[in-house]
């Protein structure tokens, strides 16, 4: 439908092998999403694009590991590793990932104070109750693709996205 969109999500270097948060095998779904692409009339990619020192980042929470939580002004947030900092090989897509034909690209977590969202088609906005409206809803996209909805891609997104 002309009104559908693919949403490839976050395919950079940095969550596949030999990335900071690698997934295992993350790399393996590659060919398959490029054939998604292929077929679709829209495609949006988002992308992790934090600065260096992001406030999710371990790194800037003296004493704190990777993965232990703190807790921030809008809640309890994980600590990541530093990953897909801004203008890093890290935060780039996959080199074998076709993606020049999406139409937007989403950057998230660019702030340095920003918190570390995972919800699709929602963006953290100054106001908590009024989340910002994202691009897609004025390209009157009104559903998307999440393809394949096999479990090996539920794995691949749980893994950092689910925590």
């Amino acid at each position: 439908m002309a009104e559908d969109a693919l949403i490839v999500i976050d395919m950079q270097n940095d969550f596949c092998p030999g990335g900071a948060l690698a997934v295992a095998g993350g790399d393996e779904i590659v060919p398959i999403v490029n054939r998604l692409i292929e077929g679709a009339r829209h495609v949006i990619l988002t992308q992790d694009w934090h600065p260096a020192g992001h406030s999710s980042f371990a790194s800037s929470h003296p004493g704190k590991a990777p993965f232990q939580t703190v807790t921030m002004p809008y809640g309890e947030q994980t600590l990541w590793l530093d990953h897909c900092v801004q203008g890093s090989p890290g935060a780039d897509f996959h080199p074998a990932l076709r993606w020049t034909t999406a139409e937007l690209v989403i950057r998230k977590g660019f702030r340095t104070r920003d918190r570390q969202l995972f919800r699709l088609l929602r963006e953290r906005s100054p106001d908590p109750d009024r989340p910002r409206r994202l691009p897609a809803r004025t390209r009157n996209i009104q559903s998307v693709a999440l393809r394949p909805g096999d479990r090996f891609l539920r794995r691949l997104l749980g893994a950092r996205c689910g925590r």
